[in-house]
């Protein structure tokens, strides 16, 4: 029997496990019309807070609070080109 305060391993079958269980409950859900498909994708997706509008480039040290940089897009040319 493993100690309790002993150091913790990543137990690779387990996490398998944990896994399966989650799809299976996903496709469940899926079933049941509990979920749609689009809205179960942006729950499993791991960055989807992520704004691909803004970066937060540094911290201000006095307030703590985030600079932030917008990248907007621009309109382009309507024949498709970049310029």
């Amino acid at each position: 029997m493993p100690c309790e305060d002993g150091p913790k391993f990543f137990n690779f079958e387990e996490r398998q496990r944990q896994k399966a269980r989650a799809r299976q409950r996903d496709e469940e859900r899926l079933e049941r019309g509990e979920i749609s498909p689009r809205e179960l994708q942006e729950e499993n997706m791991p960055f989807r807070k992520l704004r691909r509008d803004r970066v937060a480039i540094y911290r201000n040290k006095k307030t703590g609070e985030f600079v932030w940089a917008a990248f907007e897009r621009k309109g382009g040319a309507k024949d498709g080109s970049e310029d």
